[in-house]
């Protein structure tokens, strides 16, 4: 990163739609006002999206986690929690956490969502806000350790699985 932000090719998370790559940063004309924006190829999602240097900071944009981080990410991700017995007291929760986006607070959701799977099938809507939880972590995890989507899934769902054998 330089004193300004992030430079082309630097990895970086942005909550609202996920994780990818800096491949441009440009000025351009949006809605008749000229700005500087980072120019994101996403790595889950085929696209790219547009977010203002100067509110970057503002909308949660942010490299993935360091090394102790992902550590303590792939420890939530055994720090299932019990979640509401009601399904929409329940969707509320999933919810709360992936509009946050705070990765280890969605790694313990997955986790209380692996350990639910495993026991019973999940309904429609709950089996969707397990796979974006998944597909979300993973992301963060290629983007951090420098792996392919499918290496930090595979690496995501042994780490769970992992867990759910010891308890």
């Amino acid at each position: 990163m330089t004193a300004m932000g992030f430079n082309v090719g630097d990895p970086v998370i942005y909550p609202a739609q996920g994780g990818g790559y800096i491949r441009e940063i440009a000025e351009r004309e949006v809605m008749g006002e000229r700005n500087t924006y980072y120019v994101i190829e996403l790595i889950r999602k085929p696209g790219t999206i547009m977010v203002p240097v100067t509110k970057a900071e503002q909308l949660g944009l942010r490299p993935p986690l360091g090394g102790g981080e992902r550590e303590a990410l792939l420890a939530a991700l055994g720090e299932a929690r019990e979640l509401a017995s009601g399904w929409p007291a329940r969707q509320r929760e999933i919810g709360r956490a992936l509009s946050e986006s705070e990765p280890m607070e969605l790694a313990r959701m997955l986790a209380s969502l692996h350990k639910r799977h495993l026991n019973r099938p999940l309904a429609g809507t709950e089996h969707q806000q397990y796979r974006e939880l998944i597909g979300i972590l993973s992301e963060e995890l290629a983007l951090a350790t420098g792996s392919d989507l499918a290496e930090a899934e595979a690496l995501l769902m042994s780490k769970l699985d992992e867990y759910a054998d010891q308890s």
